[in-house]
């Protein structure tokens, strides 16, 4: 999991990765200045997969 390479990588942690209400799988990290950096995996039975015609 990208959670634990970044955390073994010495990458600050702001947030560990947590299911939200709205269905995305959000992780919070900063760089090396302290601005926060989302990360964001969409689920793949989420609407935003979902492509007709694809």
């Amino acid at each position: 999991m990208a959670h634990e390479e970044l955390a073994g990588k010495g990458v600050d942690i702001v947030r560990p990765p947590l299911l939200e209400p709205w269905g995305l799988l959000e992780m919070w990290i900063a760089d090396p200045d302290g601005t926060p950096i989302v990360l964001v995996e969409i689920p793949a039975e989420h609407p935003l997969r979902y492509r007709p015609g694809v």
